[in-house]
C-alpha cells in the first residue's frame, strides 16, 4: 500500500514538472569562427606570419536541429570577444544574423548571398535591425591591385582608398548588408519569423580574414507560437494538485484506521 500512495504521488509531481518545463529549454551553445560570414567578402584574404587566410562561408543552422520553428520566442546571449585583426587587435563582441527560409548561400561575390533571407517582425526590426541596405562591397584588404587601392608592404597586401571606413567615397572596404541582417547585442530576445527554417551567423565586421579567437552564443527558446510560455491549462494543474491533496488525505485516513485496530 505505501509503495502505491508513492508511486501516485511522484507520478503527479513528475506530470506538473513536465508541463512546466517541456518548451522552456536551452536550445544550443554555439561556438562561432570570426573568419567566417554570409556578407559579401570579395578578395577578403590576409597574408600574416606566412600564413594565408581566407573568409569562411558561414554554414546555415537548422532550427529543427535546435528544436525551433518559425513563431518561436528565443533569447540571444553573446558571451564572449572577438580579436578585430592580427595586425592592430582590437575587441568586438556584437554579432548579426539572419533568418531564411532555406539554405542557400551564393558565392563570395554575391551581394545578397542569403537569396532566401527573411526578415524580423516589425518590432524586433525597429530594436535590433540595421538601416545600411543599399552599401557596396569589396574588402577592406585585396590581394590584387583595384581601382582606389595601394599597396601596403608591411601588410603585403593592397589597401582601400579613404581616410575612414565611414567614409563614403571609398571604392572598398564597405560592409554588404541586405534586408533581414539583425545585429546581436550582449543578451536579446526575439521572435522566430513565421517562415523561417534557417539562421545565418557572423560576428559585425567588414573583412573577416584577419579576425582571431571565438565566439559563444546561447540560444534559448523562451516560449512558444502565439507569444505564449508553455505552460499547463489551469485546470490541469488544480487535477494534478487535487490528486496529490487526495492521495495525502487517502494516505492519513488509512495510518488512522490502522492505529485503531485493536492488537491481535
Amino acid at each position: 500500500m505505501k509503495k502505491f500512495w508513492g508511486a501516485l504521488m511522484v507520478s503527479s509531481l513528475v506530470g506538473l514538472g513536465a508541463f512546466f518545463t517541456v518548451n522552456k529549454a536551452q536550445a544550443a551553445s554555439l561556438t562561432i569562427d570570426p573568419t567566417y560570414t554570409f556578407l559579401r567578402t570579395e578578395a577578403d584574404a590576409t597574408y600574416y606570419n606566412n600564413i594565408n587566410t581566407v573568409a569562411g562561408n558561414t554554414k546555415a543552422i537548422s532550427l529543427a536541429d535546435l528544436g525551433l520553428r518559425g513563431g518561436d520566442l528565443i533569447s540571444l546571449n553573446v558571451s564572449s570577444t572577438f580579436n578585430t585583426s592580427v595586425w592592430n587587435p582590437s575587441q568586438r563582441s556584437d554579432m548579426i544574423g539572419v533568418f531564411s527560409t532555406s539554405d542557400q548561400l551564393l558565392d563570395t561575390s554575391s551581394e545578397k548571398r542569403v537569396v532566401d533571407a527573411v526578415a524580423l517582425n516589425k518590432q524586433d526590426t525597429n530594436q535590433y535591425g540595421y538601416t545600411q541596405n543599399t552599401w557596396t562591397s569589396r574588402t577592406l584588404f585585396d590581394s590584387t591591385a583595384s581601382p582606389g587601392s595601394s599597396f601596403d608592404s608591411a601588410k603585403n597586401a593592397y589597401m582601400c582608398s579613404g581616410a575612414s571606413l565611414g567614409d563614403p567615397t571609398r571604392t572598398c572596404g564597405q560592409q554588404t548588408l541586405f534586408d533581414g541582417v539583425f545585429g546581436i547585442f550582449g543578451e536579446m530576445a526575439l521572435k522566430i519569423p513565421t517562415t523561417a527554417r534557417f539562421l545565418f551567423l557572423a560576428v559585425n565586421d567588414n573583412f573577416y580574414s584577419d579576425n582571431t579567437g571565438k565566439m559563444l552564443l546561447d540560444i534559448d527558446k523562451t516560449g512558444t507560437v502565439g507569444n505564449q510560455v508553455s505552460v499547463p491549462e489551469s485546470n490541469t494543474v488544480l487535477g494534478v494538485l487535487a490528486t496529490i491533496a487526495l492521495a495525502l488525505k487517502m494516505k492519513r485516513k488509512h495510518r488512522a484506521t490502522n492505529s485503531d485496530s485493536p492488537l491481535i
